[in-house]
């Protein structure tokens, strides 16, 4: 089995848990146990001063056990002889320490099976410089790194230290005492950026924002909307990135079902600048899953961020359905509003030109055709709309 040890012991200068602090929507704790799912540990080990449940550690527990994980919250570590085996693989993080997880996945991942080695570095490194205490020295040269994967059998030996002793340091010893061969990184890879310690809540919010930065798309101006909603997440991500998405889709929903409503009963111009509404925090909903998803290595906003897209269109060719012949009358005019946002759809397909960028703007059109509400122009706005989205096709597809 694999497994993983992570910490929730030491503290900042001003008393807060380093494992409790908020790193882009998330604790530093949630950060290290993704990193260790993602290396395949099946159960993890959490070093806390209080073994109560706390919001935070049942979130977590709740997490990974979805995932089909163990975890296990733990006063001290008497209790890691009993939960290790000899056969099994115990991989370590230091408490707040958030490496990234390509580098992470680069030193300890060997074709599915985990290298057994003490992670170093230079004696004359900053981090080592700055925070003995946290990155041990190991010989002359070196000094631990924060990580380490070792066999289970030298875990046993924990059975014999006194209890107020450091897990961690223990760890340490033991692994290189049993042989485990040290691994020194390179100076690329002990950048803040990639090996980052949570030592205090200015150093995370900085890191924070470096990852966030990194992570997030350039804007695109040819689709207005679509870049403000990501100058819009840029700003908020830090504290908002973990609910975000989900919280800006509900909203986004109940204001384009407002907009159905209010076009049904015959106010066009209100109902279209209700439905931009909707479309733009849509938007922002899309791209705070997006952001998340780069930021944790994943997949999951491909699948959310379709369901969001088709959501949106759908409620707009509704709004325009309305908009145009509002209940209970009936033209076959009505059908241009769907057949509109089919274009548009088809259109947006090829976002690297600039007539896919600006069809896949849902807020600017839909606000566009409220403005030639307000004038008495919509069905002609429409038209010529639909017109130029068909001219784009069919010129696209001309070579062919």
């Amino acid at each position: 089995m694999r497994i993983g040890l992570i910490a929730a012991l030491r503290r900042t200068e001003d008393g807060t848990l380093r494992a409790a602090l908020p790193l882009a929507g998330r604790s530093v704790l949630v950060w290290q146990a993704r990193m260790l799912a993602s290396l395949g540990v099946e159960r993890v080990l959490c070093l806390s001063e209080d073994t109560t449940a706390s919001a935070e550690l049942l979130r977590l527990q709740h997490a990974l056990e979805a995932k089909g994980m163990q975890f296990h919250v733990l006063k001290g570590f008497a209790a890691i002889p009993a939960l290790v085996r000899a056969e099994d693989d115990l991989i370590v993080l230091l408490d707040g320490l958030v490496p990234d997880q390509e580098v992470l996945r680069s030193v300890l991942d060997s074709g599915g099976a985990i290298k057994r080695l003490v992670v170093a570095m230079p004696a004359d490194h900053a981090l080592a410089v700055a925070c003995p205490a946290d990155f041990e020295r190991i010989d002359s040269a070196r000094h631990w790194a924060g990580v380490l994967a070792m066999r289970g059998a030298p875990v046993q030996h924990l059975a014999d230290f006194p209890e107020d002793a450091d897990a961690g340091s223990l760890l340490l010893r033991l692994a290189l005492q049993s042989g485990t061969a040290a691994f020194d990184l390179a100076q690329r890879e002990l950048v803040p950026e990639t090996w980052f310690l949570a030592d205090s809540q200015a150093a995370v919010e900085q890191h924070a924002n470096a990852l966030i930065a990194g992570a997030a798309p350039s804007a695109d101006w040819r689709a207005p909307s679509v870049a403000l909603a990501l100058t819009v997440v840029r700003r908020i991500a830090p504290r908002g990135l973990a609910r975000g998405g989900l919280m800006g889709g509900g909203l986004a929903v109940g204001l384009m079902l407002g907009a159905v409503m209010i076009a049904f009963f015959g106010f066009p111009a209100t109902g279209l600048g209700m439905a931009a509404l909707g479309a733009f925090v849509a938007e922002i909903s899309q791209t705070f899953a997006a952001l998340d998803t780069q930021l944790q290595r994943g997949e999951k906003a491909g699948h959310s961020a379709a369901v969001m897209s088709r959501a949106t269109d759908g409620f707009s060719a509704l709004v325009l359905w309305f908009a145009l012949v509002p209940w209970p009358d009936w033209l076959p005019l009505a059908v241009l509003g769907p057949v509109l946002i089919g274009l548009a759809r088809l259109v947006s397909r090829t976002r690297h030109t600039a007539i896919g960028a600006a069809a896949s703007d849902r807020a600017s059109l839909l606000l566009i055709l409220a403005l030639a509400s307000v004038f008495g122009v919509l069905p002609e706005a429409m038209a010529c709309l639909a017109l130029g989205l068909l001219a784009a096709l069919l010129l696209r597809s001309a070579p062919d």
